[in-house]
């Protein structure tokens, strides 16, 4: 079955159909299937990104069966993120293997760690933690909880039928941005939406893979990533939609055209600025066309949206994080209970106060980010994750 070519989805198109049963499960089965879990199979097997022998056991039969492989060098179907753990492993004397069910890549790893002890695990290796909240991956219920404890949150809600995002839309005076509840990865997302028409557009796009649609308000500034490990802030990444600086003299195609020609944009993350209707439609909004010529020194942005697909990029500001912001961010991990966690949080400026900045917030959190953009920004220092992440799977 091919994946249909779908202009909401960016640059990761997805099966519609698929998207959205999968999230309609999350939604009605997941807070009993943790409960299951937590009680009675990880107890046995090991939480994903747990440790257990026995599916270590079980990995090396199905390797005896020839119903499996074991790789002892990462390929290029290894994930990015996986390879950066490998490295640092190799580097600390772990022993580490990706295990491939009938060929196979699945993200799931084998590693013997100094001493002896063998850990099986997936994405990303088992850490000391409390048992984390059930709800961390459901964009609503993670914002109600942190709300309600004092974390700045956008205003909003999830809503079933268009009639209720149109009554959000009643009591917020701003901009509004559409999301599917659960996931998305900004697929289906729509941003600056300011009138009912526009409303209904954004509903209906959200809704293709998720029953249930968030709506809320659009925060100012850009969207920044902090991951912390242990629940200390480690890094601090800011996430930038595709853009061009001006010169006074190039236009807007022109200067696009010149930044596409920076080998990063090549891969493995970043990707050529792409000239569309979104980017069409984004330029209208700051009053320029691709024929403008931007003064000297003015940002001109290129799409709503932060993807890597489209030419969004990264920038390290870990040094630029303030104490009070990176305090909010420690407190988030402790109120997760995440020994690992990655934060969305949109601020206009990073290196202030968030509580001297009306309209900042979370907007969602990860459980299992992909710290590895951490260790290959677009611009600044790279940082060190995996080490952090080691060092507390062998204290």
């Amino acid at each position: 079955m091919a994946k249909r070519q779908c202009a909401d989805c960016g640059g990761e198109s997805v099966y519609h159909g698929v998207e959205y049963t999968a999230v309609l499960l999350d939604i009605l089965f997941l807070p009993v299937f943790s409960l299951l879990l937590d009680r009675m199979l990880y107890p046995a097997l090991g939480r994903p990104g747990g440790t257990s022998s026995l599916t270590a056991r079980l990995y090396a039969a199905l390797v005896y069966a020839r119903l499996g492989i074991f790789l002892d060098e990462p390929d290029d179907k290894t994930l990015l993120l996986d390879q950066v753990l490998w490295q640092e492993a190799k580097r600390r004397g772990i022993g580490m293997r990706e295990f491939r069910l009938l060929g196979t890549p699945n993200n799931t790893f084998v590693a013997t760690l100094p001493g002896g002890k063998t850990i099986a695990f997936y994405g990303i290796p088992p850490m000391p933690a409390k048992a984390p909240a059930w709800w961390i991956n459901n964009k609503s219920i993670l914002k109600k909880k942190l709300g309600a404890l004092g974390v700045p949150v956008p205003r909003g809600g999830s809503v079933f039928r268009l009639p209720a995002a149109q009554k959000i839309f009643n009591t917020i005076d701003r901009a509004l941005i559409t999301k599917p509840a659960i996931g998305s990865a900004s697929r289906h997302t729509t941003m600056h939406i300011k009138n009912k028409e526009e409303l209904k557009t954004a509903f209906a796009s959200a809704k293709k893979v998720s029953p249930f649609v968030i709506v809320e308000e659009e925060l100012r500034g850009c969207v920044y990533r902090p991951t912390l490990v242990g629940g200390t802030l480690i890094a601090t990444l800011r996430r930038d939609q595709p853009f061009v600086v001006g010169n006074g003299t190039n236009t807007v195609e022109q200067l696009v055209e010149e930044e596409n020609k920076n080998p990063k944009r090549g891969g493995p993350y970043f990707s050529p600025i792409v000239l569309n209707k979104a980017a069409d439609a984004e330029l209208r909004l700051q009053g320029h066309t691709r024929d403008s010529i931007p003064p000297m020194g003015r940002r001109v942005q290129l799409h709503p949206k932060i993807n890597w697909a489209v030419g969004g990029t990264t920038t390290d500001v870990t040094d630029e994080v303030h104490p009070e912001n990176a305090a909010l961010f420690e407190r988030v991990a402790e109120i997760l209970g995440l020994s690992l966690v990655g934060i969305d949080f949109i601020i206009e400026d990073i290196s202030r106060p968030w509580h001297e900045q009306p309209g900042c917030g979370v907007i969602e959190c990860n459980d299992m980010p992909f710290f590895d953009n951490h260790h290959l920004p677009f611009k600044g220092e790279p940082r060190d994750i995996a080490g952090p992440v080691w060092d507390l799977v062998t204290p």
